[in-house]
C-alpha cells in the first residue's frame, strides 16, 4: 500500500511543478529505488499510471535506477554490498551495519515534452 502514497505524491509534485513552469506533459520521472527499501517499481508505476489520468503526467514513462544494499564495517570502516545471510566484512570479519545505500526511493529528475 505504501506503494499506492508514493504515485499520489509523485504525481501530485510533478503536476504542480509541470503547470508552474508552464509545461503541458511531462515525458518521464527519473526515479530510484533501493532494492532493500521494500517498494517495487513496477507496483509503484501501476498506480502512478492510475492517478496521473488527466494530469501532466499521463502516459509519463519511469527511467528507473536500482540501488544495491552497502553495509559498513564498524571496526575497519570498509563499506560492501551486502549479501543474502551474510553481514560479514569481507576484510576483516566483523559484522557490518546497514548503510542508506539500498533504502532509497526517490524522484530524481523530470524530463517534459516540449511540444
Amino acid at each position: 500500500m505504501h506503494e499506492y502514497y508514493k504515485a499520489i505524491e509523485w504525481v501530485g509534485k510533478v503536476s504542480g511543478d509541470a503547470e508552474e513552469s508552464d509545461h503541458s506533459k511531462v515525458k518521464t520521472l527519473h526515479v530510484t529505488f533501493g532494492e532493500s527499501s521494500g517498494y517495487s517499481p513496477e507496483v509503484v508505476k501501476s498506480y502512478f499510471d492510475e492517478a496521473a489520468k488527466g494530469t501532466p503526467c499521463e502516459g509519463a514513462d519511469f527511467d528507473v535506477t536500482v540501488t544495491r544494499s552497502m553495509l559498513k564495517c564498524p571496526s575497519c570502516g570498509h563499506v560492501y554490498e551486502k549479501k543474502l545471510l551474510d553481514y560479514k566484512c569481507p576484510k576483516c570479519g566483523s559484522e557490518g551495519e546497514m548503510t542508506e545505500s539500498g533504502n532509497e526511493v526517490e524522484l530524481t529528475g523530470v524530463d517534459y515534452d516540449e511540444g
